[in-house]
């Protein structure tokens, strides 16, 4: 495979990679007698690569595979990523990749896997909902990632690389309609902006509205319904042949019910303290008739409409420059500013009694530098890398069983520094045998001030804090070429997890999460490029890892002792006939806590939870997809395309019981499309959850004063509609 791996600039790959013989040939059906499986072009390894050529697991998806399978945001990922698992809570992003995720939704968690927007990091989880439009491509990336990404990529990285300008006018506009009134505009536009084309332009933007998938049968209003704008806007200057520059800027708000805090009742043997009975003249039993605990998308809370409002802007300066033919210098500069406003309901009823509201305010600023070295023998990635965050927090929980004015808040910031320096090279030892080393050295820095007080408190409590750490993380490479399409490769790395304080709350203060993981895979491209098969084995071993408990009356975050996982992967995509193509994805997973005593809050007893399956891990996950695509006379193109993903039993809590759990289920999506000759316009009718499975995303324990209620979040029911679109 060596003799494939090729230097691309960064800021050239989209004009480079039309010329280069690999995919020109692929490019070409009659070199092979037929059409093969799309190469798409990768930096997963902070420089650009074929993805068959990439000594890693991931999934890589480029405009037209997003399209075609459907993904319009970061939760249908789920439906083709071997590993990857999605949920949120009142809007914040918890990714998990191999088991590994953000069980925390207090303000200053962070995720465990990496997510990056055109290179640049998204510190909240919260903002990382918001950039899924004008996509050029997706790329997966699991295991830790410690050496190039550092911190906080203990489970994977998400990179989300935006469409750039080109010379050539040209563009895009989509309109949807379907079910619950849905109605979507997605376009965009740019081309060159003077004669020499070294200024070039593009402009997108996306809007959403959609009613509410239920109804909050109380308050009177929708649940989980959509009203959504984003905008982008990107220039490209190329100042000479070796210099170029990019400015993105984007901007995304939301004022609906959307992310809507669903109960599930109070845990088995409990009550809720907003249910009256029969003494309940304002129906303030919180599940009356007509609404199954689990199985409806309606609500019944105190809320008041507009539960969710958000905005947040983000600018990106990249700057590439040819030093020489072998060096390539890359600059990211990324700036990013957030609020968010969320009520939510904790009781699990109708009751005012625990409304609460979070309120978060977040910018950050980041800079990387970067140089790539590239000869015959070696492949060097290097730089240096600074990351600010300022983090603002107030959550509201007015305690009303204890009269009017007895609040429960938390309140106050925190400042994020974070430094590093990293390395990575890989040297050819011979035409087929490679090895890489690599390592990072981070510091950071996290500095909060706060208090907290309590419903019954007479004065605040003082939480503020400063804390620093240091880590290193290493990475050890292995790759050997069996043939031409054919490699393998085995890797030892290491990944961490910042520690952190959880802004306003009584919490300790929480160390560092880290993973030394191992793995071996194989990625081939057989049958003439009609045929890939990629898999990998991997074993992690965990120290520190951060997870949810409930005590008293909050909800605070530990680090549990020691956790284990290991499992295997894989992936095969074939091009069976010039018109029929099948993808296929599993993984097994063995996601344990291997030395784990936890307090049950539910009989307040220890609890020994060595062997008990990680939350938000399934142990088996499968994908299926098939596409078929009949010519038609008129030159048109009539494309039929179903989707299954199964994931088996999801636990939420690390105790395991069968309250908390998202049992096995099937989720199907399903799309019939007519292209028309010249791809000048098309039209498609989908389905998303054609089959109506009730999925839970998310479910959380609340606290013993409100009967202990479960509350979480839910994904859409069966969706279905049309989407025209047109191309220029």
């Amino acid at each position: 495979m060596k003799k494939k791996i090729i230097l691309i600039s960064n800021k050239k790959y989209l004009h480079h990679i039309l010329t280069l013989p690999l995919l020109a040939l692929a490019a070409s059906p009659a070199a092979f007698g037929g059409i093969q499986l799309e190469e798409v072009v990768v930096t997963a390894q902070k420089r650009a690569q074929l993805a068959s050529d990439t000594p890693l697991s991931l999934t890589a998806l480029d405009s037209n595979m997003l399209e075609s399978k459907q993904i319009a945001s970061i939760a249908d990922l789920q439906m083709v990523s071997p590993g990857l698992r999605t949920g949120q809570q009142n809007g914040i992003n918890r990714l998990f990749i191999r088991g590994i995720g953000l069980s925390s939704f207090a303000s200053g968690a962070d995720p465990s896997s990496a997510f990056h927007v055109d290179g640049v990091y998204v510190g909240r989880p919260s903002f990382q909902l918001s950039s899924f439009f004008d996509v050029d491509r997706v790329e997966v990336v699991r295991g830790p990632q410690g050496t190039l990404y550092g911190r906080n990529a203990t489970g994977g990285a998400v990179n989300v690389l935006t469409k750039r300008p080109t010379e050539d006018t040209e563009g895009y506009a989509n309109l949807t309609a379907g079910n619950y009134d849905l109605l979507g505009i997605d376009s965009a536009i740019g081309g060159s902006l003077n004669s020499d084309n070294s200024l070039m332009g593009r402009v997108a933007i996306k809007y959403l509205d959609r009613s509410g998938y239920g109804d909050d049968i109380t308050a009177l209003h929708d649940v989980n319904d959509a009203n959504q704008l984003s905008i982008r806007g990107s220039l490209k200057y190329i100042v000479n042949d070796n210099v170029d520059i990019d400015l993105i800027a984007e901007h995304h708000s939301e004022d609906d019910n959307n992310y809507y805090t669903m109960s599930f009742g109070a845990y088995p043997g409990n009550t809720l303290t907003g249910t009256l009975g029969e003494a309940d003249p304002f129906n303030l039993a919180g599940l009356p008739a007509g609404i199954n605990e689990k199985f409806s998308h309606d609500a019944a809370t105190a809320l008041q409409d507009g539960s969710n409002d958000r905005e947040s802007s983000a600018v990106t300066l990249i700057v590439n420059a040819d030093l020489s033919s072998n060096l390539q210098l890359e600059s990211i500069t990324g700036w990013r500013d957030g609020t968010r406003h969320n009520s939510s309901n904790s009781d699990g009823t109708s009751a005012p009694y625990g409304n609460t509201f979070y309120n978060e305010w977040a910018d950050q600023l980041s800079q990387e530098f970067k140089l790539a070295y590239k000869t015959d023998a070696w492949d060097i990635v290097g730089g240096v890398y600074y990351y600010t965050e300022d983090i603002t927090n107030y959550g509201l929980v007015p305690f009303l069983q204890f009269g009017p004015g007895l609040n429960y808040y938390e309140s106050g910031d925190m400042t994020i520094d974070a430094y590093a320096i990293f390395g990575q090279a890989t040297y050819s030892v011979l035409d087929n045998f490679r090895v890489t080393l690599g390592g990072r050295y981070s510091d950071e820095e996290r500095d909060t001030t706060g208090v907290f007080h309590g419903p019954t408190a007479i004065e605040e409590t003082d939480t503020s804090g400063k804390k620093s750490w240091t880590s290193f993380t290493p990475k050890i490479g292995l790759e050997y070429d069996l043939s031409e399409n054919t490699l393998i490769y085995a890797s030892a790395t290491e990944g961490f997890k910042s520690g952190t304080f959880n802004i306003g709350q009584v919490n300790p203060v929480l160390d560092p999460e880290e993973v030394t993981a191992y793995e071996v895979g194989f990625k081939s491209r057989l049958w003439d490029n009609r045929l890939e098969v990629t898999g990998a084995a991997f074993f992690y071993d965990y120290t520190d890892l951060q997870v949810n408990k409930v005590i008293g009356l909050a909800t605070v975050t530990v680090n549990a002792a020691e956790a284990e996982n290991q499992g295997l992967e894989l992936a095969i995509q074939a091009q069976l006939t010039d018109n029929f193509k099948v993808d296929f994805n599993a993984t097994y997973l063995d996601a344990t806590f291997t030395s784990f005593d936890s307090v049950n809050p539910l009989t307040n007893l220890s609890e020994d939870l060595t062997g008990n399956q990680l939350p938000g891990a399934a142990e088996k996950a499968a994908g299926l997809g098939l596409e078929y695509s009949l010519p038609l006379s008129g030159g048109g193109t009539l494309t039929a395309r179903a989707d299954g993903a199964y994931t088996s039993d999801v636990y939420f809590s690390e105790f395991n019981d069968n309250f908390q759990k998202q049992d096995s289920f099937t989720k199907i999506n399903a799309t019939i499309r007519y292209d028309a000759p010249d791809d000048k316009w098309f039209v498609s009718v989908w389905g998303k959850n054609i089959t109506d499975e009730y999925i839970v995303s998310n479910m959380t324990l609340s606290v013993a004063l409100w009967g202990y209620p479960v509350f979480g979040a839910v994904d859409p029911p069966a969706t279905y509609g049309l989407t025209t679109g047109m191309n220029f």
